[in-house]
């Protein structure tokens, strides 16, 4: 069964990194550029799996986050947020937190390792 994942970023050579990253047939990679476009594409597709940059301009990927994990639609969909600081200690996921924190530049094994333990095993 193949899962949603949904990449949010404002540079587009990230998001690019991001699809290269996670290229896997597996998977269905959604691209958004900033946070309200991440929102909106959210609530069309129903993403298993959402990855945001913190910094981007409006609606930041930490707003965007507390929307996901606090919002009337609230549910168990889990979030990466990809920062440029130190994640804070004893973060959670709980109480508009992400799930996981992934420090900036992070590795690339990192994040899959992260993104297979968000969402399961994947089967082909």
């Amino acid at each position: 069964m193949t899962k949603k994942i949904l990449i949010a970023d404002a540079n587009h050579a990230r998001r690019s990194l991001l699809r290269a990253t996670l290229n896997d047939p597996r998977y269905q990679i959604i691209e958004a550029s900033g946070g309200v476009q991440a929102l909106a594409l959210r609530e069309v597709h129903r993403p298993d799996l959402v990855i945001l940059d913190e910094s981007m301009p409006g609606i930041s990927g930490v707003e965007v986050c507390r929307a996901i994990k606090q919002g009337a639609k609230a549910g168990t969909t889990p979030v990466i947020l990809l920062s440029e600081k130190e994640p804070p200690v004893g973060s959670t996921g709980d109480e508009g937190e992400p799930d996981v924190y992934l420090s900036k530049p992070y590795s690339p094994l990192r994040l899959l390792s992260a993104v297979e333990q968000l969402l399961g095993p994947v089967e082909d």
